[in-house]
């Protein structure tokens, strides 16, 4: 019987390997308890049901090992990527911060803030070409102080 009973199993759990544990289960179960079963007329059907309950078993414990793997899944990068954008930040704000004074401001109004050279030169009262040998410098410096950090090595790539 015992082929048919795995062929049973299967049509629930849709795993060769799973659906001979049942049966090897069921079997095990049935041996150890067989002075019980004496009393049991038809066998056969008995043990039918015996794989159906162990199948819908073992899917139920397979069903929690998945949602548990699952919810583990699902916090795990959540927290790496608080942890990963705050070290990102930080490393960023730090490298900013190191900048000389006229570079700084000129990246930040040209990269963070959008502005247009033409505007960033009448407001700071310097030249266009001021402008961009700044905000190039600015770049270079950057890159250095953040070799470390791909990340955002990537970002400055696209300044």
């Amino acid at each position: 019987m015992y082929p048919r009973l795995v062929s049973y199993s299967f049509n629930f759990v849709k795993d060769n390997f799973l659906a001979e544990e049942v049966v090897e289960n069921v079997m095990l179960q049935l041996w150890e308890n067989r002075i019980k079963f004496e009393k049991i007329i038809d066998v056969k059907s008995y043990l039918y049901t015996m794989v159906r309950n162990g199948s819908l078993l073992a899917l139920k414990k397979e069903r929690k090992i998945v949602e548990l793997d699952a919810s583990l899944s699902d916090e795990t990068p959540e927290f790496d990527f608080t942890i990963l954008e705050e070290e990102l930040y930080a490393a960023l704000t730090e490298a900013l911060n190191s900048l000389p004074e006229k570079c700084k401001e000129v990246f930040e109004l040209s990269c963070l803030e959008g502005m247009k050279y033409k505007d960033i030169a009448e407001q700071l009262n310097i030249s266009v070409n001021t402008v961009k040998s700044q905000r190039a410098r600015a770049i270079d410096l950057l890159k250095e102080k953040l070799k470390n950090h791909s990340e955002l090595l990537f970002i400055l790539l696209f300044l």
